[in-house]
């Protein structure tokens, strides 16, 4: 039997509540600075729509290499499935807590800031349920789709480190 987690991103909205502060609020003002800004950046000094739109995809390009599509947790540690980023592999021995963050927390620190690199990179459209991973140098977010498996999981390994 596999030692192997695999754990899929949370990805729908929990709620009517959830969905409106993601869709509404969260996702303008981050599409506005992740995809806007370097647009109208672009078209300022180029005066060409074709030149911002090929900066569009390019940052969308470079956003989906970076997006997180799942984690494998086993008794090495955590791996962080994607094609850009840091980090992709993080040994319990550098975890230092896994805690469910609050929505506020998310939003200011996951998705706001800093804008790059997001501390949350998952293609979730919740703010709530998400879990701070916390290691000796830095941190980030992640919905596990079975919340209460990932914890459990989770706290099996870091209990049987302290033995």
């Amino acid at each position: 039997m596999s030692d192997e987690l695999r754990v899929s991103p949370r990805v729908q909205s929990r709620g009517v509540i959830d969905f409106c502060i993601v869709v509404f609020i969260v996702s303008p003002v981050l599409l506005g600075i992740v995809f806007g800004v370097p647009a109208f950046v672009a078209f300022l000094f180029t005066d060409s729509s074709l030149v911002a739109l090929l900066v569009i995809v390019a940052v969308f390009i470079t956003f989906t290499l970076f997006t997180v599509s799942h984690l494998t947790l086993s008794s090495d540690g955590i791996r962080f499935h994607r094609v850009l980023g840091a980090p992709k592999f993080l040994p319990w021995s550098r975890v230092v807590s896994v805690k469910q963050a609050s929505r506020w927390e998310l939003i200011l620190r996951g998705w706001f800031w800093p804008p790059f690199p997001a501390k949350e990179m998952t293609t979730s459209l919740s703010s709530v349920g998400h879990y701070k991973i916390q290691w000796d140098s830095g941190f980030c977010y992640f919905p596990p789709a079975y919340p209460s498996t990932f914890e459990q999981y989770v706290q099996q390994r870091i209990q049987n480190r302290a033995i």
